[in-house]
């Protein structure tokens, strides 16, 4: 799809939301369980449905840590403040994300659980964050998982333990992340936001015999491509709509 293709509206995914196959990481982490990186999103909730293969999701939130098997065809959705860990053990889970806010998580709202000595400082997470590679990836991977085994322990420890270093987590990744708020917001209001405000327009439009919006309905196929960039938890192919693409983000071409 070209830039003169897209529309002054250009649709976006119901909901404004961004769609992913994912193909979970097949390698060894630090604790030799298989699987992809422990993170999570300040203002995104997500959901995963099963395509192919099983496995397990590993959740630490504000009451402490849990595992969840993860079956064909079962989705299992979670909201912000989960931290989770896609767990690999056949190495044939595949997994279609449905994901709040398109544009938020190609910028800044996914926070790894790295040890302090990274989430305390911005350029040494900046570092750690950024990957070129699968191999470089797997290491990030790797050191989120040294941090989230430590948050597992600390509420082994004790619940107020747990919740404590939780809360150190969180505040140090909104302290990384701070200058992308207004970047944040802007997509917000120009997606969900103008999304659901678009709705109730519709509704009121339709309630007094106008039907203009329904003359101007567009469609967008997006093909299936290669699952080849490095993600957090595997190999993405990202299903960009026409309303994202305006974004340019990371890796997209508009050609």
């Amino acid at each position: 799809m070209t830039q003169s293709q897209i529309a002054p509206n250009p649709l976006r995914m119901p909901g404004a939301t961004l769609i992913t196959r994912l193909q979970v990481y097949d390698t060894v982490a630090p604790d030799g369980q298989i699987g992809g990186t422990p993170h999570f999103h300040f203002l995104c909730s997500e959901m995963y449905f099963v395509l192919a293969g099983s496995g397990a999701v590993e959740v630490i939130d504000a009451n402490g840590f849990k595992r969840v098997e993860l079956a064909p065809y079962s989705a299992f959705v979670f909201s912000p403040g989960t931290i989770h860990r896609l767990i690999n053990p056949n190495r044939d889970l595949e997994l279609l994300v449905i994901m709040q806010n398109s544009g938020l998580p190609e910028r800044g709202d996914n926070i790894v659980t790295f040890e302090d000595t990274i989430l305390q400082d911005d350029e040494a997470y900046a570092s750690a964050m950024r990957v070129t590679n699968f191999d470089e990836a797997y290491v990030r991977r790797d050191r989120g998982v040294q941090g989230f085994l430590a948050l597992k322990a600390a509420f082994d420890h004790h619940p107020e333990v747990g919740k404590k270093a939780l809360m150190r987590i969180f505040e140090q990744g909104a302290a990384r992340t701070r200058q992308q708020f207004d970047t944040w917001r802007t997509i917000i209001s120009n997606g969900a936001v103008r999304e659901s405000q678009g709705s109730l327009s519709f509704l009121e439009s339709i309630n007094t015999g106008d039907m203009d919006h329904l003359f101007h309905a567009q469609q967008a196929l997006i093909l299936a491509g290669d699952a080849n960039k490095p993600g957090f938890c595997g190999r993405l192919n990202r299903y960009f709509d026409p309303a994202t693409l305006q974004f340019a983000p990371e890796g997209v071409s508009r050609a």
